[in-house]
């Protein structure tokens, strides 16, 4: 279990993050929120980037960092004149190598060539399997479907829920919630930095209207007033 107390974040005084307490448990985590609600900071927090002094982030009481949580950002920045088989080299490896082949062989990555000749989608693959090389307890999955095909969404999830068969943590993050959705054991709100609302698997009635509540809200004023 995910247990956090008084976790703030703040960016030129304005407050991104505040969670005085929350907690969640093992399995498969997911976060929506709009654009600005603080998911990639909450995400950050969680690793340890930006955190306050005071904060309290562990993981079955184990302080959470780079030891026992593996992090896949949603930018990922690669070095231009090295392979994709060059930069899963630079990731410590925990897992056994053959995994990582036998993985690949769904994903299909040329790992042989110049990742500079990547498309988008082999970029966010690769960086997948950099994350999963690390073979944590907790993985912090920042939008790891952006830019990827149906197929690959599809291996993702495989993966995904294997892991978590497994004993792993994941947090996951999506602008798109269909996957998250059949995928992930919990579904947390987040607005403006908090937790708002949490919807279990099968009893996310309500989730679009949760979410979307405030831009509705929104979108409805300004489009009446232009009826008048």
């Amino acid at each position: 279990m995910i247990t956090i107390t008084d976790l703030r974040c703040a960016y030129d005084q304005r407050m991104v993050v505040n969670i005085p307490a929350f907690s969640m448990a093992r399995g498969v985590q997911g976060i929506v929120g709009l654009n600005g609600a603080g998911k990639t900071t909450f995400l950050n927090a969680l690793y340890g980037f930006g955190r306050n002094r005071e904060a309290r982030v562990a993981w079955n009481n184990v302080d959470m960092g780079h030891w026992n949580t593996a992090f896949q950002e949603a930018e990922n920045y690669f070095h231009p004149g090295i392979t994709g088989r060059e930069y899963l080299d630079l990731f410590m490896q925990g897992a056994p190598a053959r995994e990582f082949e036998r993985l690949n062989t769904l994903l299909e990555i040329p790992l042989d060539r110049l990742i500079t000749t990547y498309s988008t989608g082999m970029r966010r693959k690769l960086a997948l399997l950099g994350t999963l090389r690390l073979d944590r307890e907790v993985l912090l999955l920042d939008e790891p479907m952006n830019g990827l095909d149906l197929a690959s969404v599809r291996v993702v999830e495989a993966v995904v829920r294997k892991l978590a068969e497994r004993g792993r943590m994941i947090i996951i993050t999506s602008h798109v919630l269909g996957p998250l959705v059949s995928l992930c054991d919990r579904i947390h709100v987040l607005k403006s930095g908090s937790i708002e609302r949490t919807f279990q698997r099968g009893m996310t009635d309500g989730l679009e209207e949760a979410l979307f509540a405030d831009l509705d809200k929104r979108t409805k004023e300004i489009m009446d007033g232009a009826d008048t």
